[in-house]
């Protein structure tokens, strides 16, 4: 297998939102409303039981982190910060969204075709079509030989994980062929 690290420096932000939340209501409670309703929709998936630890204080830049499940069962990690006016802002720190899926297929053409010095046509590494759940870090994908038609897993490894900036280090690799 064929492996290229590349540090981060623009896309696979992951799915940022923010909630407000008012007197009365914890960070870690308005946390898990906005978990259950409004991040879930806009990533695409439907998030119950979300369970977040309360922050230290009520501090702006606390930090705090959530967990919830997916319908299928899988876990989703969050992480959330208090911010200011009685706001929060909580993101997936497990997720690539579905439209990140063309970012991922387009650098991983460029990175792997630079690593074994031909041009990949983005075309030819194909991604799920909808927000995915990182299993150990790692996205599966396929990519596709051009010249003889055989196709391939693709990985993305993707870790250090930072709010509001996204995954500062993504690697991506060739496995096993498929047909």
């Amino acid at each position: 297998m064929k492996s290229q690290n590349l540090a981060l420096i623009t896309g696979l932000t992951a799915v940022l939102a923010s909630c407000s939340f008012s007197t009365g209501t914890t960070p870690e409670r308005a946390g898990e409303v906005l978990i259950e309703g409004a991040l879930g929709e806009q990533v695409g998936l439907v998030f119950v039981d979300a369970d977040c630890a309360a922050p230290a204080d009520r501090e702006v830049g606390t930090p705090f982190s959530c967990t919830a499940m997916t319908e299928a069962g899988e876990t989703v990690t969050f992480e959330g910060v208090v911010d200011p006016d009685d706001s929060i802002f909580v993101a997936a720190s497990n997720v690539i969204v579905a439209n990140e899926m063309s970012v991922v297929e387009t650098e991983a053409a460029g990175v792997l075709g630079e690593n074994i010095g031909v041009v990949i046509d983005p075309s030819d590494v194909d991604c799920p079509d909808e927000s995915t759940v990182l299993v150990d870090d790692r996205l599966r994908c396929e990519i596709s030989d051009a010249a003889s038609g055989d196709r391939y897993e693709m990985f993305l490894t993707a870790v250090g994980f930072e709010l509001r900036e996204g995954f500062t280090q993504r690697s991506y690799e060739v496995g096993d062929q498929l047909n």
